[in-house]
């Protein structure tokens, strides 16, 4: 029987022998009659809450239940038969244990027998939420909160107010699930797998400050040629080849460690607790080994290698932008002496590291100066004998250290980002130049000048030329612009393009070669889908032309398909008369190289030319 019904006969029963002896007291004392309406007032209020409390129980939304301490079912409301899948009936006398648990945690008899509530247990005082099973067996959150009350006989039972919040659960799963695919996103790379530059910056971060810690390594790997995959294979074997270079690399490493990747194809490796630049060095033999192992992707065999610069922290304190400065330095190095290979960044790396430092801030003064000097290199025609144009080359007097080579100094603009500086620097020396011999009298010279992708995209230099030649009475044709064969030229539709550049540079009347032709993939389609006006040959088969047949083809079908195609064919890098005349012999015209002529300083250069065309060129032929 409910305890709300017990209640509500109580009342009655106590109205029942109260009203009868207030009644009599009434006739004899008007206190009492007071009094007596007093209690009547108040008994029918008891009765109506009685009522609403009754209400407000059968029709409460959540499942209400009370239960006696041994957790048997006294009496339960409909919600909370609804939510099971029971009748009143069914439900009454039952303890939940032995109906609401899923089939894989159901109780024993005896342990359903043996429960008690404790009204002591602290876990009383909060709610629990557990999983319940319906009568249908299907399965929901059920959110319970017990209390417990006595009754007037001292009698203790346990309320339980019970609510099915499956629908909130499974929303903050979907929520949880969803803050767990965004943190792996925004921690992770994409298509790899691996932790990205967020994560690999934090985790350095904190190996680094941890107090009393062990040296921390750093390995930087870049895969060697990278680009060449992708323009052999595609980009899907790109892909290919990065996910197994990220998949070796973490095959390889410690628990302790850490892969990432921070750029299109760089990967680091942070090594906490290293001892020393042994053990970092045999560790990136064995990532260099495990990477350039031939794997098989769509039919077909890949193969990539790599090369990897290797720091170690110091003793006194280091940051991530220390050893990412150091294993890149070191990284740069590796690639530079042949790739395929690990450098470490030792004590002797470290102080050409200083003095390049050093060179790098000296030769940002000098860009920014002007101080640059800018040698020329003449071309010859060697069907004529005639000296036709010449080429424009930077120098570098490092005001301490000398003549500083352009192989040295370049790559340092570049990592600086000052190649559009620089080579705007040489455009202007060009221009110069080319103003000087038309008033000598030499104005059939031609000049060219590098012009790297930085100065392409520059948002001075096409006006800047233009202006310059109107400025100068330059006649456009008369300036060529050579751009690098490997360069990423882009679609000509799109305005921004190096390739619409180029067009535009065309359009305007000036000259472009292609410089280095012949050692890159996409040479011959550069031709076909660029407006060049003539390539340069690149040295590297010029200087092997009379020993090595395979460049001697090379050469001959370069210099054949560029005669066909009316453009101008250069050869670079000519040291000798008998490489002079296989060219020419090749049906190759104009040649520049050390045989004819080392880059000049302006003076030396007008004195080479007046002594040249004095003592007529053809004897060197």
């Amino acid at each position: 029987m409910s305890i709300f019904v017990v209640s509500l006969l109580f009342l009655v029963a106590l109205a029942l022998v109260l009203i009868p002896m207030l009644y009599r007291t009434r006739q004899h004392n008007s206190r009492l009659r007071d009094d007596l309406r007093r209690a009547q007032r108040d008994m029918v209020q008891t009765l109506n809450d009685s009522e609403h409390y009754k209400l407000a129980c059968e029709n409460a939304p959540d499942g209400i239940v009370i239960q006696d301490m041994q957790a048997r079912i006294l009496w339960a409301n409909d919600s909370y038969c609804h939510i099971h899948g029971l009748s009143r009936e069914e439900v009454i006398g039952l303890n939940p244990l032995e109906h609401a648990l899923p089939d894989g945690n159901k109780l024993s008899a005896k342990e359903v027998a043996e429960f008690r509530f404790d009204p002591k247990d602290p876990k009383w005082d909060s709610y629990e939420l557990v999983e319940n099973q319906r009568a249908d067996g299907t399965l929901f959150w059920n959110q319970i909160s017990v209390s417990f009350v006595k009754t007037a006989d001292g009698q203790e039972n346990a309320i339980l107010v019970c609510r099915d919040v499956t629908k909130q659960v499974d929303q903050q799963s979907q929520l949880h699930d969803i803050s767990q695919r965004l943190e792996q996103q925004a921690t992770h790379d994409a298509m790899t797998g691996v932790p990205n530059r967020g994560a690999f910056l934090d985790f350095i971060e904190n190996a680094l400050v941890v107090e009393g810690r062990a040296p921390v390594g750093l390995l930087h790997i870049d895969l060697d040629n990278f680009k060449d995959i992708n323009d052999t294979h595609g980009h899907s074997a790109g892909d290919a080849v990065l996910i197994h270079a990220a998949n070796v690399i973490q095959d390889n490493i410690r628990k302790c460690d850490l892969v990432a990747r921070v750029g299109g194809d760089e990967f680091v490796v942070v090594c906490p607790q290293t001892t020393d630049l042994v053990y970092l060095k045999r560790f990136s033999q064995t990532i260099i080994k495990a990477i350039s192992e031939p794997f098989e992707w769509m039919g077909r065999i890949l193969q990539v290698h790599a090369s990897i610069g290797a720091a170690l922290s110091h003793s006194q304190p280091s940051t991530a932008g220390d050893l990412l400065v150091h294993s890149d330095f070191a990284l740069y190095e590796a690639k530079r002496s042949g790739r395929n290979q690990v450098v470490l960044y030792d004590e002797d790396l470290h102080a050409r590291h200083s003095v390049q430092l050093r060179h790098a801030l000296d030769l940002a003064e000098a860009i920014d100066a002007g101080t640059l000097d800018f040698y020329f290199q003449p071309t010859m025609d060697i069907a004529t004998q005639q000296i036709v144009g010449m080429e424009t080359l930077v120098r570098w007097q490092h005001p301490e250290d000398g003549i500083i080579l352009p192989d040295d100094f370049l790559p340092i603009v570049k990592d600086l980002g000052h190649m559009g500086a620089l080579d705007l620097l040489a455009m202007e020396a060009a221009l110069s130049e080319k103003a000087r011999l038309n008033e000598i009298g030499l104005d059939h010279l031609k000049v060219a000048f590098n012009a790297s992708p930085e100065l392409l995209t520059h948002p001075d230099f096409v006006n800047r030329l233009v202006w310059g030649v109107e400025a100068a009475n330059i006649n456009r044709a008369q300036i060529t612009i050579e751009v690098l064969e490997n360069t990423n030229f882009g679609d000509v539709a799109e305005t921004t393009s190096h390739a619409a550049i180029i067009s535009d540079l065309r359009k305007a009347g000036f000259q472009v070669h292609l410089d280095d032709f012949g050692v890159g993939f996409a040479g011959l389609s550069h031709l076909a889908s660029l407006d060049v006006s003539g390539v340069k040959i690149d040295r590297s088969l010029i200087g092997v032309l009379l020993e090595d047949s395979a460049s001697r083809k090379i050469v001959r079908k370069i210099v054949e398909l560029a005669n066909d195609l009316g453009l101008t064919v250069i050869a670079e890098g000519v040291e000798d008369v008998e490489t002079a005349r296989a060219l020419q012999n090749m049906g190759c015209r104009i040649i520049q190289g050390y045989w004819l002529s080392r880059p000049l300083s302006i003076e030396a250069l007008h004195n080479w030319l007046r002594d040249t065309v004095e003592n007529a060129p053809a004897q060197h032929a």
